[in-house]
């Protein structure tokens, strides 16, 4: 079984009451917020075509993290208001009573449930099919249950390679490294991804690899210690994976002490708001708002759970983000590479074990 597959984000273990989740009102319809869910007795009834006015998404930690959490926040409130609908965000539940929290979020009559986490895959297929809601999982591609439970899945290694291609244009010490906070598939694709990149414009430039942890995503001090071993080893480019642990990278090449400019590529989501001392070179971006549009117009036409949806740059669900510190023929040469990744002329590499990144990593 796959890291993906397996892929448990860590964080506090408490829960919080769905009674603190936050109401977001967005053109909500009278009918829709007075009537009950539909409660099909089978799945195929599920199927059935329905408008949605009320939309949940569950959180493992807080929304103010600039990553996972946030950006699917984000996503998920842009398309309540364009939807109409009224939008439930319950955040920083952990994993100790994920199913109780996601029957709650049926029982308040939501009728698209984000699951948003892959540890929660297998409570929100139980929630999904008890109460005959739509719910959204992660990671999983054959997770499909007609009317009822659906998954994304990314295309990581794709922007992993644009960020490599920017470090390896920007390094002056010839020297790149890369952090992660798991062993997580994600994390293995977006480090493959860059590693080909960086090989792409320069297989002299060393590449140097550290893991903070098999779990290890809310380590923040953890991500602090590791990055600065990689700027000790010559790297004044850091390509950083690793949700709360992002923390500490940025806290360390915020702090560098390496007698030359130190860089910061991040993940998921945009740090630009707490980068005072203005390291973050660019970030991988994931982006879920058209796969959960997509999905609540497949809720309306009643063609929900008949197919993933995937994150990739083609859909604008991956990309990489755009600083004013890139240099105009650097990012030409990304917008290049990303348009022939797009049409098939580009193949990157798919790794999705720990000993396939260390084989790249070591190809040149």
């Amino acid at each position: 079984m796959s890291e993906r597959i397996c892929r448990a984000r860590k964080w506090g273990s408490g829960a919080a009451a769905v009674g603190a989740a936050v109401l977001l009102a967005a053109a909500c319809s009278s009918q829709g917020s007075s009537q009950p869910a539909s409660t099909p007795t089978s799945t195929s009834s599920a199927a059935a075509s329905a408008k949605v006015t009320k939309i949940a998404i569950a959180l493992p930690a807080k929304v103010s993290d600039y990553g996972w959490n946030q950006q699917g926040v984000n996503a998920a409130k842009a398309v309540a208001t364009s939807s109409g609908a009224q939008l439930t965000v319950l955040p920083d539940i952990g994993y100790d009573n994920t199913q109780s929290q996601l029957s709650q979020l049926a029982r308040q009559h939501a009728q698209f449930i984000i699951a948003h986490a892959s540890g929660y895959d297998t409570a929100a297929k139980q929630v999904a099919m008890q109460y005959h809601v739509p719910i959204m999982t992660y990671d999983i591609p054959n997770e499909l249950v007609p009317g009822l439970v659906s998954n994304i899945t990314t295309s990581a290694q794709q922007g992993g390679y644009l960020a490599g291609i920017l470090a390896a244009k920007t390094t002056k010490t010839m020297t790149v490294g890369i952090v992660i906070s798991a062993s997580d598939t994600n994390w293995y694709e977006m480090s493959g991804g860059f590693a080909a990149g960086v090989h792409s414009v320069n297989p002299k430039v060393k590449i140097r690899f550290a893991e903070i942890g098999s779990a290890a995503y809310d380590d923040s001090a953890g991500g602090k210690r590791v990055a600065q071993t990689l700027m000790s080893a010559g790297a004044d480019v850091v390509f950083g994976m690793g949700d709360d642990a992002s923390f500490g990278y940025l806290q360390a090449i915020s702090n560098a002490n390496a007698g030359h400019k130190v860089w910061y590529i991040g993940d998921i989501g945009d740090i630009t708001p707490i980068d005072t001392k203005h390291v973050l070179l660019s970030s991988e971006l994931w982006n879920f708002q058209g796969a959960y549009t997509q999905a609540v117009n497949d809720i309306k036409n009643g063609t929900y759970g008949r197919h993933g949806y995937n994150l990739d740059l083609a859909n604008g669900g991956i990309s990489l983000l755009k600083t004013s510190y890139i240099q105009a023929d650097v990012w030409s040469q990304i917008q290049t590479a990303q348009q022939n990744i797009i049409s098939g002329q580009l193949k990157v590499p798919v790794t999705t074990t720990l000993n396939q990144v260390k084989a790249l990593i070591s190809a040149g």
